[in-house]
């Protein structure tokens, strides 16, 4: 189990086998961000005790991400997914992906066969969400947007909340620094999604592996790659 107080405000997350999940508080009941994979549920359902879990937001439909949204919904919870990853559930290389720099194209290789081996249980969303629905969670009663960031998948989304951009795999901190996600199932997407981060300028960016990160020591990262892939357009 983990959890911080930071000086900025409270982020609350659960952080095992390098996959990290978050919990909003609502004026009614908790929404969780992202279940994980089979091997942290015992630990995460231990984490979970201190919530009153009513909503399952998720980022995206890949199965480190979904796997326990059945579970969560068989017990009470209702699931929240964007429309274009409708199609993904349980189906990785319906929206294959690829590598976002040279040096994780072999990387990319094992993720597409890993994903395409992995299925999730299955389950349906109780609430698809599309570009429009922005304020879908005020009206669940959470003080939170939700922010389009479709790139690592043609759905992906995160939610603004107190300062916190929770970004799902729009960013990363999977190698213990700020980096860019490693695969995206479309790089010019992603490249944009990353421009819309930098407009919003959160304080902390809360990713979907690893812990959260202060978004100026992520913005240079950024940068640095948003230079790079306009130079690679214009070539």
């Amino acid at each position: 189990m983990a959890k911080a107080v930071i000086r900025e405000g409270r982020i609350n997350f659960f952080a095992a086998s390098d996959i990290t999940c978050y919990v909003l508080h609502g004026a009614d009941g908790d929404l969780l961000i992202d279940t994980g994979l089979p091997q942290t549920r015992r630990a995460m359902l231990q984490w979970l005790r201190n919530y009153k879990i009513r909503w399952v937001f998720l980022t995206h439909a890949h199965a480190d991400h979904d796997w326990n949204a059945a579970y969560m919904q068989k017990n009470g919870a209702k699931i929240i997914l964007s429309v274009p990853d409708r199609d993904l559930r349980q189906d990785f290389l319906s929206q294959r992906v690829m590598p976002t720099a040279p040096r994780y194209a072999v990387r990319n290789v094992f993720q597409c066969v890993g994903g395409g081996i992995l299925k999730s249980p299955r389950y349906d969303a109780d609430i698809y969400f599309g570009e429009q629905d922005t304020g879908l969670l005020r009206t669940l009663g959470f003080d939170a947007e939700i922010v389009p960031l479709p790139g690592h998948t043609y759905g992906s989304s995160g939610i603004l909340h107190q300062g916190v951009l929770y970004c799902g795999d729009a960013f990363t901190m999977l190698f213990r620094k700020p980096d860019i996600t490693p695969h995206a199932v479309s790089p010019q997407m992603m490249a944009e999604s990353l421009r819309v981060i930098q407009k919003i300028r959160p304080k902390w960016l809360a990713c979907g592996h690893g812990l959260p990160v202060r978004y100026r020591d992520a913005e240079p990262v950024i940068a640095a790659y948003l230079s790079e892939h306009a130079e690679a357009r214009t070539k």
